[in-house]
């Protein structure tokens, strides 16, 4: 009789963890279905407004990694970037990372569905799919001559709007990018200690919280309008005056891409420094 108890029982709890473990599995899958649709719409709406936005995310990556290193060995010098990868190995991981979605963030969109039938005062697909800065439809980047729907031309105010409306989000992504970067740097550090005792670093502990918060900042300011600025000015121009030399045009793009980087990675080290958020013992 109890092992028939026990085995009800057993069977109870093995149907209620299945159910458990099923739910989960379903529950997890909306969200995931969900961003996996929104990267994909927001993937294509750029490859729509910029053909080329696949190989500039392939450059825009590599270039991320190579300008912040080549920013922290200028700053620092050879002989002190070995004491100090403390510092350069979370910098460049937030740079890959805090890059890339800043430049994502302000790319030029266009629907890839719409059509010339739309027309354009008609504010129904645009309020529907344009990004939101309170109850005004503004565009991704402030330069792009149309908004989503590729017919209606934005406002100045619209334009104006595009600046402000990334801003909180660039600020999210750098505070979860920095506390990202600099933690897995702190676990490496962590196990460096426990593996070599008697290695002393040369940096002084970094405040995580600082550096991510100044993170954030510094991209929903600084990035935001380099971004803004290189894809919607300053490409466009290139692509433009050098549309018929399809040789000399990607080594262009290439080069202010690595400027825009070797920029921002300056910037931000140097803003760091400044205040005091990287030290040397």
């Amino acid at each position: 009789m109890r092992s028939r108890i026990r085995r009800s029982h057993t069977c109870f709890l093995s149907i209620l963890i299945f159910s458990i473990l099923l739910c989960s599995s379903a529950a997890l899958q909306s969200p995931i279905a969900r961003i996996t649709n929104q990267v994909k719409t927001g993937y294509n709406r750029r490859v729509a407004a910029d053909p080329s936005f696949a190989a500039k995310s392939v450059t825009e990556v590599i270039l991320a990694a190579g300008t912040q290193l080549a920013a922290e060995w200028n700053r620092r010098g050879a002989c002190r970037l070995l004491p100090g990868i403390d510092f350069v190995l979370p910098g460049v991981l937030t740079a890959v990372f805090g890059k890339y979605y800043s430049m994502w963030r302000v790319a030029k969109t266009i629907d890839d569905q719409s059509s010339s039938s739309k027309k354009p005062n008609s504010s129904e697909a645009t309020v529907s799919k344009d990004q939101m800065l309170f109850n005004l439809a503004v565009p991704t980047n402030a330069f792009q001559r149309y908004m989503l729907d590729g017919v209606t031309k934005p406002t100045p105010i619209q334009r104006a709007g595009s600046m402000i409306a990334p801003m909180f989000p660039l600020f999210r992504a750098g505070v979860i990018s920095s506390a990202v970067g600099y933690g897995i740097a702190a676990l490496l550090i962590a196990l460096r200690s426990v593996m070599l005792p008697s290695y002393v670093p040369a940096t002084q502990s970094m405040n995580i919280l600082h550096a991510s918060l100044y993170t954030g900042c510094f991209m929903a300011i600084v990035s935001n309008v380099r971004y803004q600025v290189l894809q919607g000015v300053v490409e466009p121009l290139i692509e433009y005056l050098f549309q018929n030399l399809t040789a000399i045009r990607p080594l262009l793009i290439l080069l202010v891409r690595w400027l825009n980087g070797l920029l921002g990675s300056v910037l931000a080290i140097s803003g760091m420094r400044f205040f005091g958020l990287q030290k040397l013992k």
